[in-house]
């Protein structure tokens, strides 16, 4: 027995329409007179719903949707429910105003099986079968938008979700709170991811008389890190009421400038103050009067060499008020230099430079770096030079005690 199957439709599918597991359905052979073999097929939809304008027509914000159309996405904004009575005429389920359009997949399953005496003379049979199937949408992502995070191999994925079923739905990803909406609600959703590494994806080719080649390769591309960025953020719904539940993916969604806030920067900067790493919330506990060792790593996970560069730190404490301090001769000094010149770094290689603080006075210190503009720097995007972060906090040293 061999099954085959042929979909048929204008729809862009994400993932698999047909499964089944041919294994199952072999292992319950040979069959015997009046008995019945099953064979199970599994139906798994993921279509883009984004761009239906009649979904969202009471929908209005000063946003840009994913699809360009200026759509709606504040907290707690409900549309018009969709209407229970679906039109007979299917003309008329497509007019503006109806919420109960659906999307048609159609597909054929082919099937090829033998048996008995014809088998052993080589006959077979064929047999078709035919599956319509009619698509509503769940939940479907009206904009998408970054926000940085407190790490630089962290940021924040703003989702404005839409529920445009008639019931209500509970979503869910990876390590964050359940959301709850109400039927045609639409609520934004903060998911915290680390950033990708897209370096290791295949580069369109220079070359431009291959356009469709290199067209069709970035697109491979736009979907392979859309597919990797879905497979880390398990976006689940759920309709409790009706025990439903399903998946749903940001797989097409993601425009170019989400994907380039989601990317790891090819350079990593690492900034360790007496040997503990700066990053996110971290306070370095350092004393008064101690020498303070400080490093600064830089990791080229770039295709090229990079640098030399040169960068400054300055020191100053924020009073949490607006205002800075720069004036603190008198309290931090740096043992050398307060600038470190870095070399060209090689592809996948590593450089490490240090230097040394000594603070003569108590308090909570942050350091302020900055690039020199020079040639090296301006040929590369600004997102590469993403430094984290330092806090220093110091403190008396602890008094030893006298035999």
């Amino acid at each position: 027995m061999d099954v085959g199957e042929n979909c048929r439709g204008k729809e862009k599918l994400y993932g698999d329409f047909l499964s089944w597991k041919l294994e199952d359905t072999l292992s319950q052979f040979p069959l015997k007179p009046g008995k019945i073999a099953t064979f199970v097929v599994n139906i798994k939809v993921k279509l883009d719903f984004s761009c239906q304008e009649n979904l969202l027509q009471d929908l209005n914000d000063d946003g840009i949707s994913v699809s360009g159309l200026p759509l709606s996405s504040p907290f707690r904004q409900v549309v018009k429910p969709r209407v229970e009575a679906k039109p007979i005429n299917p003309q008329e389920s497509s007019k503006s105003g109806d919420f109960s359009h659906v999307k048609t997949l159609e597909a054929i399953l082919y099937f090829k099986y033998s048996g008995g005496p014809g088998h052993v003379e080589g006959y077979y049979r064929n047999l078709s079968l035919g599956l319509h199937v009619e698509v509503e949408p769940s939940v479907f992502f009206t904009r998408v938008s970054t926000l940085p995070a407190t790490s630089t191999r962290q940021c924040h994925l703003l989702l404005d979700v839409f529920n445009s079923t008639e019931h209500e739905l509970t979503i869910s990803a990876r390590n964050n709170e359940d959301l709850i909406l109400h039927a045609g609600e639409c609520q934004r959703m903060a998911i915290q991811v680390d950033k990708f590494n897209f370096e290791s994806f295949p580069e369109s080719p220079a070359d431009g008389t291959q356009y469709a080649n290199a067209k069709q390769l970035e697109e491979e591309r736009q979907q392979a890190k859309g597919l990797e960025i879905n497979s880390k953020l398990d976006i689940c719904w759920k309709i409790l009421s009706l025990k439903r539940e399903g998946e749903a993916s940001v797989e097409g969604v993601l425009n170019q400038l989400v994907l380039e806030h989601l990317q790891l920067a090819p350079l990593q900067w690492d900034i360790l103050v007496d040997g503990k790493l700066c990053d996110c919330d971290v306070v370095v506990d350092c004393k008064v009067g101690d020498p303070v060792p400080l490093q600064v790593k830089l990791t080229n996970w770039s295709k090229n060499s990079v640098g030399p560069f040169a960068l400054t730190m300055t020191p100053y404490q924020d009073y949490q008020n607006g205002v800075h301090n720069y004036e603190l001769q008198d309290a931090i000094t740096f043992v050398g230099s307060n600038t470190f010149y870095i070399d060209s770094v090689k592809p996948t290689k590593d450089s490490v430079y240090f230097g040394a603080l000594l603070f003569l006075y108590t308090g909570d210190f942050y350091l302020n770096i900055k690039f020199h503009e020079d040639n090296c720097s301006k040929e590369l995007p600004l997102s590469w030079f993403c430094l984290p972060s330092v806090h220093i906090r110091a403190v008396e040293p602890v008094a030893e005690a006298k035999l």
